[in-house]
């Protein structure tokens, strides 16, 4: 079989291809065409879930944005296939070493010439697929160098208890938007989702005295708030009072002046009935007082002389 091997050769190397025997004429036919069909198999990819396809020709893109799936391009060196992964958050420590966190962190001068120490993790994705791979040569060393550039901005126009108590959210928001615009002019295809503060803190050597003041703060924050819940709690139940006050002494003056109405209405009735019958209408205001003073009397009654003579009936008083 060997010698068979070297005579095949020989025979193409000192008389050609139809020197050489058919059967291996042919086999040399089909290795060639599986050489081929094995070189074009190799233009075929796929594009992941989370990433998208950049197809390049001869140093120009062809077709950028290939959704996930299987492709097909032309093989080496015609072209050649990036699938930058634009679903995935990627992160840069601003204030680390390496990707770990040294004690402390970066040291910055804030607005009012305080030391701070500062740690920032900053979340960004890819947006525009061609501009992420072409635009710049390491996309994550300069959004890092971007990132503390912004920081440094950001921080030396706050003062320290601001940065450290309610202005925190707002320079977050401010460095995002800084290293949004710088990574805007540099056409970086970049999208920051945000930048966060991992550790901020004053140095070690006043941490004590950092810590009493925003001790004081938080005292000062707490007394308010419950100077505030009382006083919420407190107005509307004396608002609830004065206006119950208001309401019954508005009902007892109408009940008052509906009375007084009323028997200034039956006076001047009985007046009336009076001018027009003077004798009768004397003895019936006298019989209804009659009427109510009677249940309240004791009524005795007198026999002298054994039945003889006149009977005396005087009305009196009840004793109790």
């Amino acid at each position: 079989m060997e010698e068979m091997r070297e005579e095949t050769w020989k025979a193409i190397l000192l008389g050609g291809l139809r020197s050489v025997p058919y059967r291996s004429r042919r086999l040399l036919s089909i290795l060639g065409m599986a050489a081929v069909v094995v070189y074009f198999l190799t233009g075929i990819y796929a594009v992941q879930p989370e990433e998208l396809g950049v197809v390049v020709r001869f140093g120009r893109v062809v077709s950028d944005g290939v959704p996930p799936g299987i492709h097909y391009h032309l093989p080496a060196p015609f072209e050649k296939v990036y699938t930058p992964k634009t679903a995935e958050i990627k992160q840069v420590f601003v204030g680390s070493v390496d990707g770990r966190w040294p004690s402390g962190g970066l040291e910055m001068i804030t607005g009012d010439t305080n030391v701070i120490m500062l740690q920032v993790i900053i979340q960004y994705a890819i947006s525009e697929p061609v501009s992420y791979l072409f635009s710049t040569e390491n996309t994550e060393r300069l959004v890092a160098y971007i990132g503390e550039e912004a920081l440094a901005g950001v921080v030396g126009s706050m003062g320290v208890d601001d940065l450290l108590t309610t202005e925190k959210l707002k320079a977050q928001a401010m460095i995002k938007l800084r290293i949004q615009d710088v990574l805007d002019t540099y056409d970086a295809g970049v999208e920051v989702i945000g930048a966060y503060f991992q550790e901020i803190s004053p140095p070690v050597e006043v941490a004590y005295a950092f810590r009493d003041v925003a001790s004081a703060r938080e005292d000062r924050n707490r007394i308010i708030n419950e100077a505030e819940g009382y006083r919420n709690t407190i107005l509307p139940t004396s608002r609830g009072l004065a206006r119950g006050v208001v309401s019954d002494a508005e009902g007892y003056s109408k009940e008052r002046v509906e009375r007084a109405t009323g028997e200034a209405d039956r006076f001047l009735a009985l007046m009336e009935e009076y001018q027009k019958h003077k004798d009768l209408t004397a003895s019936r205001i006298y019989i209804e007082k009659m009427e109510q003073i009677l249940p309240y009397l004791k009524i005795y009654v007198v026999d002298k002389d054994d039945g003889k003579g006149t009977a005396n009936l005087r009305l009196m008083l009840p004793s109790n």
